[in-house]
């Protein structure tokens, strides 16, 4: 009686596994991916960049997806500079004059103090909201680094009084607005 249940165990046994390869079901063969992973993609890493929403006029996140080794030399200046690029989203617009140039930034303690050309100051149009989101769209964008809390702009390298017919002045640092 005992090797007849034995041999009926291994019978269905059998029968099982035979099953499972003429259909293949849960074995798996070697797994072949669509297309080989590069290096650079394992160093992918996701920032946020501040526009204006064209309609609303508030300012509003883009992510983006870039490689981390392009924020290695210079984090501060590759920000600024993808801002200054512009939005790749229909919605939104850059809320800094497009003339703009980013003439350099450093870091003093966790204030980074941001460079920019005259025309930040002479080519921006709008009201008072437009030129508070030009400003607001760099320190939102560089104070998602850890390190910085404040920024601190200049204009051609000096202290700028700022846009003084909108009472927006450049004494004093900006933090980040939520």
């Amino acid at each position: 009686m005992r090797k007849k249940i034995i041999i009926g165990v291994i019978i269905l046994l059998l029968i099982i596994v035979g099953v499972f390869v003429y259909f293949n079901v849960g074995i798996e063969t070697e797994y072949i991916p669509e297309s080989e992973i590069d290096e650079s993609e394992y160093r992918n890493t996701i920032i946020s960049l501040y526009f204006q929403n064209k309609e609303s006029k508030e300012l509003q996140i883009e992510t983006r997806l870039i490689d981390s080794k392009e924020l290695l030399d210079n984090p501060y200046n590759k920000l600024i500079n993808l801002l200054l690029e512009g939005t790749t989203l229909e919605t939104l617009e850059s809320a800094i004059p497009k003339e703009t140039k980013l003439i350099g930034t450093v870091l003093e303690n966790d204030c980074l103090v941001v460079n920019l050309s005259k025309e930040f100051i002479e080519k921006q149009e709008g009201d008072a909201v437009a030129k508070v989101n030009s400003i607001y769209s760099i320190v939102n964008t560089v104070t998602e680094l850890k390190e910085i809390t404040s920024v601190r702009i200049l204009i051609e390298g000096e202290a700028n009084k700022g846009f003084e017919s909108d009472g927006i002045k450049f004494d004093n640092v900006f933090v980040r607005i939520k």
